[in-house]
């Protein structure tokens, strides 16, 4: 450590000599094991935020290096800048970013002499355990190496898996926006008109996707929390957030069911994607599936429960065997596999999102006995319905067609929401997959 401090010194004083300030970024860790995987991951992303930081504030870098000991990691930046200014935009890493007091940033002047808090009349650094003054925790020893380590670590897991969440929840969101936003949609809602739906509309489908952004995001830290269980333990945990979204759901939406089907299915692909992520497997659509299915295999269990109310779903599985979005689900979305790929190719061939939406939608639409449109119908209806999709998929000027089909599903009031829900199950796994 005495050796690693004197490098440092001599770094710092070379850097010196051609700049006016010089920024040395350290983790601050306690114990003896300064090096690790999660240790770099956070170097690197508070070396982010200082680069984003100084870019933000019109500040060039004249030198950069990044230094990598048994003692630590190490970053400097070397800069022509006033040295109080520069503490300052340091500070308010330190100070407010969720890592930041695992950090040192000294900013150190030409002279080799460090800019301290009370320079920029900023008090001194509270404990990061107790929130005490930081000192005088250093001085009494009042915390231990162990615990000092175990707070560490578990910041940045937090941090990270909270940035994951984050970022999953975002995409389903997305999801559910492109899916309501793609036109024509027959019989459902978009950005042209209501389709057959007199209770709701697009800003409907705005509350209700907004408000279940942090039902994504629980789904997603419980199957990071879960990743050592089986899938079907991980499922078991799920249906109580799944209850609580749809509560949600309807407080946004006064009532209307605009994202049932969805709350399902999507909280089982964030689940899905974080639990593979976790575990080291690769996040393909494939795989999402594939535990999205063995999740789902006890969703099956309720059509043989007595004591369920009788749903329609349940009437249409006594009655005819279809088992709707739940049936897709522990068969592993079969229509998604086969339609995802199709989105994929139009997004490729720089199909714009309204064009790749509709075509997806008529694949589904030709293939998917949709619950909802037996429900508003019959099963007949429904068979006349996938027969004319499959003449518009054949055929040119989809949009028209599809124009006309939507006057046509709003005189017999149906609606192909499974599709619908099928169709944003594609979008969000492509966004995971982008």
């Amino acid at each position: 450590m005495l050796q690693a401090r004197e490098k440092r010194v001599q770094r710092q004083e070379e850097m010196l000599r051609s700049c006016s300030c010089l920024v040395c970024f350290t983790m601050n860790i306690a114990g003896p094991y300064k090096i690790s995987d999660c240790i770099m991951r956070a170097f690197a992303e508070g070396v982010a935020k200082i680069y984003r930081l100084l870019e933000q504030n019109g500040i060039q870098t004249i030198k950069a290096e990044q230094i990598v000991e048994k003692t630590g990691v190490e970053g400097y930046i070397s800069l022509n800048e006033d040295p109080l200014k520069i503490k300052r935009l340091m500070v308010q890493i330190e100070d407010n970013f969720e890592l930041g007091r695992l950090f040192d940033i000294d900013v150190i002047k030409p002279d080799g002499e460090k800019v301290s808090r009370a320079d920029i009349g900023m008090d001194g650094r509270n404990c990061m355990i107790c929130g005490s003054e930081g000192s005088g925790c250093a001085r009494s020893r009042k915390h231990s190496v162990e615990d000092l380590q175990q707070h560490f670590i578990s910041r940045i897991c937090n941090y990270f898996n909270n940035q994951y969440a984050d970022w999953l929840a975002q995409q389903a969101v997305k999801a559910l926006m492109y899916e309501v936003s793609v036109t024509p949609k027959p019989g459902l809602v978009d950005r042209a008109d209501n389709g057959s739906h007199s209770d709701m509309d697009f800003y409907t489908f705005i509350n209700s996707s907004t408000a279940l952004y942090d039902y994504f995001k629980k789904c997603t830290l419980k199957a990071i929390e879960l990743c050592d269980k089986t899938p079907q333990t991980l499922f078991s945990n799920l249906r109580y957030l799944g209850l609580e979204a749809e509560n949600k759901m309807y407080q946004h939406t006064f009532g209307v069911n605009t994202h049932k089907g969805a709350i399902f299915s999507f909280g089982l692909i964030v689940a899905a994607t974080a639990y593979l992520s976790e575990n080291g497997q690769n996040v393909s659509a494939e795989n999402i599936l594939d535990v999205c299915a063995q999740m789902a295999q006890l969703s099956m269990e309720d059509f043989e429960d007595q004591n369920i109310h009788k749903s329609f779903g349940k009437q249409l599985f006594k009655t005819h065997n279809i088992k709707g979005i739940r049936g897709q689900a522990a068969a592993g979305y079969p229509a998604v596999r086969g339609a995802y790929p199709l989105l994929c190719q139009l997004m490729r061939d720089g199909a714009s999102v309204d064009e790749a939406g509709v075509k997806v939608l008529l694949k589904l639409l030709c293939e998917v006995q949709d619950t909802n449109i037996i429900k508003r119908s019959d099963e007949q209806t429904l068979i006349k319905v996938q027969s004319r999709a499959r003449e518009i998929a054949d055929g040119d000027n989809v949009s028209e067609h599809l124009r006309q089909m939507n006057d046509e599903f709003v005189k017999l009031n149906i609606s192909p929401g499974g599709c619908a829900d099928l169709l944003a199950i594609c979008f969000l796994l492509y966004f995971i997959g982008e």
